[in-house]
C-alpha cells in the first residue's frame, strides 16, 4: 500500500500558553495521520514553551527563535526547516476541523491545483459566532485579479504544494495582511482554488494584530505599491480596493477622503460622488462608525 504524503503544518506562536494546546490538538488530531507539526516560537516569555514540550507527540518539532522577529519570520522558518510534499498553516489561537487535512488533499487533487483556501468560522474568544469568511459560496478557481478584488484568503485556511511556498515565502515586512500579500504572489505562477467548505474556527482575540487599524493602512499602502498598474487598471478593483482601505482609516479616527478621491476618478458615479462629499465633510467615518456598531 503507498505510503500517505508527508504533510507539514507550521504553527507561528508568541505568549499563547492559554490556546496553544488546542491549536497543537486540532493538528494532531486529524483524521490525516502522516503530519509533521512545526511550532515556531517567537521568544514567547509565558509557559508557551514549557507547555509544548510537555506534549508526548514524536510529529511535533519545536523551534525557539533567537529573537522575536514576527510571525512571517516565524511561517518562514517552520517552511525552510518542512520535509512535506505539502504545507499548511494554523494560527496558535485557532483550531483546524478534524477533517481538514485530507478534505484539503483530496480536493487539491481533484482540481489539479498547486494552492487551495478553505472557508473558516470567525468567533469571539468566548465562542460567540461573528461570520463566515469569506463570503464566496462555490468551490472556483480565482484567478490573481480576483483575488486583488476580494481578499478570500487567511493564512489557517491555506494548503498546497511545498515547492510553491519555498519559491515564495511570507513577506516579513508586512504589518498586516501578510496572507493576502502571499497569496496573490502566489496567484502569479501558480493555480489558487477556494473549497467552499468550513475547516477552520478562528477566534478574534483582543491583543490581535487584527486590532491595530494603523498597520492595516501601512498594510494596504505597502500592496498598492507592489499591484498599483493592475489595482487601476480595473475600475472595480480600484472601488473595492480603496473601499477596504477607507474602512482602515475609519477604525483609525480619520476621515477617508484620500480613497474616496481615488475611487470617484476611478469609478465615477452619483453613489462615489456622494461618498466623497461625505468624506470631506467629515460625516463618511460618522456613518461608516455607527454600521459598524449596528452590525
Amino acid at each position: 500500500m503507498q505510503k500517505e504524503p508527508l504533510v507539514s503544518v507550521v504553527i507561528p506562536t508568541y505568549n499563547r500558553s492559554n490556546t496553544i494546546c488546542a491549536s497543537i490538538a486540532s493538528v494532531l488530531n486529524q483524521t490525516y495521520k502522516n503530519i509533521e507539526l512545526i511550532v515556531v516560537d517567537d521568544c514567547s516569555t509565558d509557559d508557551t514553551e514549557k507547555i509544548i514540550l510537555s506534549m508526548d507527540d514524536q510529529r511535533i518539532k519545536y523551534i525557539k527563535l533567537e529573537r522575536n522577529s514576527g510571525a512571517c519570520v516565524a511561517r518562514n522558518t517552520g517552511i525552510k526547516k518542512s520535509s512535506g510534499t505539502y504545507i499548511a498553516f494554523n494560527d496558535s489561537d485557532d483550531e483546524w476541523l478534524p477533517e481538514k487535512t485530507k478534505k484539503q488533499l483530496d480536493f487539491l487533487k481533484k482540481k489539479n491545483a498547486d494552492i487551495v483556501l478553505c472557508k473558516m468560522e470567525c468567533r469571539t474568544p468566548e465562542n460567540k459566532f461573528i461570520h463566515n469568511f469569506p463570503s464566496i459560496e462555490n468551490d472556483k478557481q480565482i484567478s490573481y485579479k480576483e483575488l486583488l478584488k476580494y481578499n478570500s484568503a487567511s493564512t489557517q485556511t491555506i494548503f498546497g504544494k511545498a515547492e510553491c511556498f519555498k519559491d515564495t515565502l511570507f513577506d516579513s515586512t508586512m504589518p498586516r495582511l501578510q496572507d493576502w500579500d502571499e497569496t496573490l504572489r502566489l496567484s502569479k505562477k501558480y493555480s489558487v482554488f477556494y473549497q467552499n467548505e468550513i475547516l477552520v474556527h478562528t477566534f478574534f482575540q483582543k491583543d490581535s494584530i487584527s486590532t491595530h487599524p494603523e498597520k492595516g493602512i501601512t498594510a494596504m499602502q505597502k500592496l498598492f505599491e507592489k499591484h498599483k498598474d493592475a489595482i487601476l487598471s480595473d475600475p472595480d478593483i480600484a472601488e473595492s480596493f480603496f473601499k477596504k482601505k477607507a474602512s482602515f482609516v475609519c477604525k483609525s479616527d480619520k476621515n477617508p477622503r484620500e480613497e474616496m478621491k481615488i475611487i470617484l476618478e476611478h469609478k465615477p458615479c452619483a453613489v462615489n460622488f456622494i461618498k466623497y462629499l461625505l468624506a470631506l465633510t467629515g460625516l463618511y467615518k460618522t456613518i461608516f462608525n455607527v454600521k459598524s456598531c449596528i452590525s
